[in-house]
């Protein structure tokens, strides 16, 4: 059987406050590819992530194949821009991919001219996306970050309560990111002294305000660096405790005064934020509309795309 991809996105930080924490998907990718193999019951891949993740997948689906998943990641590892995430999510869906396209189908959803989203179904049943996103929070993966790498965007969640308080897509800008060439880490000890203000800045990025939560959030990280990027006119500056860095901007003729300001500290990638959710690389076997979709059974559950 041919191999199913499936590509999810790294994230940036917005706030970081422990438990509490906002973030926004970046189009960095981790792209899995499963394919399932008869002839032994056993996980094969070299990504540790994949592995759990896979196995997760087949024990909640039902079924017992051995399958094989590899993994290519243009993430930068170890900086802070949500790389095990992005691999949880990736194979999550292709190896879901792989189990529809053996015993059920993968589909698309039409919902209007400028929207549409993808589903599974196996057997006789929708794949709740939702349950996929669950076991990997369940794995040891961050809610915020898992969230936004599944659908885009941005999120706002209490990591600890399981919950995702707000959701929405990001303004479409410049993104100039940073690669440190040695990884930071600034330890969540070293900032307890800021809980006060980091539950203000958690409060307004929950408010929607993103671009003030995300400076305040840098100044508390990397106020040096935060200055630089800000008086090169950057908008909005992203810093993770491990040293990565997002810099926005509406104007693309500042692109280049924001990189000479981070001369020398690593290497410098020009992407943008991601709004559109992960998604299998695999042709529909049929494209839905809205009300097609509503007369589907799918085991009468509810189930969220």
């Amino acid at each position: 059987m041919d191999s199913v991809e499936a590509e999810a996105y790294g994230t940036g930080v917005i706030v970081d406050a422990g438990s509490r924490g906002a973030v926004f998907a970046l189009d960095l990718k981790a792209t899995a590819s499963a394919k399932i193999l008869e002839d032994h019951k056993k996980i094969k891949t070299q990504d540790k992530t994949a592995e759990k993740i896979a196995k997760k997948v087949l024990d909640l689906l039902g079924y017992t194949y051995r399958v094989e998943v590899k993994i290519k990641n243009e993430i930068p590892l170890r900086v802070g821009f949500g790389e095990k995430e992005a691999v949880a999510i990736a194979t999550a869906l292709a190896v879901t991919g792989a189990l529809a396209k053996k015993h059920g189908s993968v589909n698309e959803l039409r919902i209007d001219k400028y929207m549409k989203d993808q589903f599974m179904i196996i057997g006789d049943k929708l794949v709740d996306k939702k349950k996929l996103m669950d076991l990997c929070v369940d794995s040891g993966m961050r809610l915020d970050r898992t969230y936004a790498s599944l659908y885009g965007g941005f999120s706002v969640a209490d990591n600890n309560k399981r919950k995702v308080l707000r959701h929405g897509e990001m303004e479409s800008l410049h993104s100039i990111i940073l690669v440190p060439e040695k990884p930071k880490k600034k330890s969540l000890k070293d900032m307890r002294v800021f809980d006060g203000q980091l539950q203000m800045i958690w409060d307004e990025a929950l408010k929607g305000n993103l671009n003030t939560a995300m400076n305040m959030n840098s100044m508390l990280y990397n106020s040096e660096t935060t200055r630089k990027m800000l008086n090169a006119d950057a908008l909005a500056v992203s810093i993770s405790r491990k040293g990565g860095l997002v810099g926005f901007t509406r104007k693309e003729e500042r692109i280049k005064d924001i990189m000479k300001a981070l001369e020398e500290e690593g290497k410098i990638l020009i992407k943008k934020a991601m709004n559109e959710k992960a998604w299998a690389l695999i042709k529909p076997k049929k494209i839905y509309k809205t009300h097609e979709f509503l007369e589907l059974k799918g085991g009468q559950e509810h189930h969220w795309l």
